[in-house]
């Protein structure tokens, strides 16, 4: 009789167990401000990309449940160090008087400072970066495709103006491809360029993770020929001074062309150009800028 009684009762006390509702998760600027947790932040180069470590311990007598959501910034104690900035979602849960070490994926957010290596300085939770960003950072993360994007470069389009034709996009299909670039013309406000950049990697000995130096710049020049013509392509700085000539072509044809490009621009230091398609008599035919 008892356990016939004892199995509805179970049964329900499962019901309702199973409608209990998950504990809801803060931000980890809001566990701060309560005191919920104590922490400190410190950098650990890892191969991940997991490079901020928040060493985290819960100071409540209940279970914590905290986020850090892209676009949170962690400011350096040092200023002359680049603050970090949250690329991933992370999600932390912490039993009561739980402490242990929590690995952030996270990426420099000023390119002219200097990049923290292990125990230079320590970092504290910050405001949040440009929704934009955050939420093309999280755009990103939804689509799977970090590992296509030189992501560094993608967190300084928004924190220092780099121009979106420093992403190096690579393994992406044609129409992700497009896809990801007029994302980044909407959240940026950049114009999508007619040309990619790519930057010589920083000496690994320098604290300055930006070498500045174009290693290789590439795209299409299209442009348009009324009569036979001789051609020239040249490189012109932002006073309009000729730097280099990339390409002559003798006695051109008059129709409509399509020019792959590519070059290095290793002397040239960071500043606004152009590339002016000429002919005789200074008769322009094309001008394209680019940044470096």
């Amino acid at each position: 009789m008892n356990t016939k009684k004892a199995i509805p009762v179970l049964m329900l006390s499962g019901c309702l167990l199973g409608l209990l509702p998950a504990q809801q998760s803060l931000s980890i600027e809001t566990v701060v401000k309560r005191k919920l947790i104590s922490y400190h932040g410190s950098v650990e180069h890892l191969h991940s990309g997991q490079k901020l470590k928040l060493q985290v311990k819960n100071r409540s007598r209940d279970t914590v449940v905290f986020h850090v959501n892209p676009g949170q910034i962690f400011r350096p104690a040092h200023a002359s160090y680049q603050p970090l900035i949250a690329t991933r979602q992370k999600i932390v849960r912490l039993a009561p008087g739980e402490e242990r070490p929590v690995f952030v994926n996270a990426l420099c957010g000023d390119r002219p400072k200097m990049s923290a290596s292990d125990g230079t300085t320590a970092f504290e939770v910050g405001d949040r970066a440009n929704p934009a960003m955050a939420e093309m950072l999280s755009q990103i993360q939804k689509m799977g495709w970090e590992k296509n994007i030189n992501m560094q470069n993608l967190v300084w389009t928004f924190t220092n103006d780099m121009s979106i034709a420093s992403l190096e996009v690579e393994g992406l299909n044609a129409t992700s491809r497009k896809k990801l670039m007029h994302l980044m013309t909407l959240k940026s406000g950049q114009q999508e360029p007619w040309y990619q950049i790519k930057y010589r990697p920083a000496d690994p000995e320098s604290p300055i993770l930006f070498s500045g130096i174009a290693e290789e710049i590439q795209g299409d020049l299209k442009y348009e020929v009324g009569s036979t013509d001789d051609v020239w392509i040249q490189v012109l700085d932002a006073e309009g001074r000729i730097q280099k000539t990339l390409v002559f072509i003798p006695g051109q044809a008059p129709g409509r062309y399509t020019l792959p490009l590519k070059f290095a621009a290793e002397e040239l230091p960071m500043g606004q150009y152009s590339i002016r398609v000429e002919g005789r008599n200074s008769q322009t035919y094309g001008n394209f800028q680019f940044e470096i």
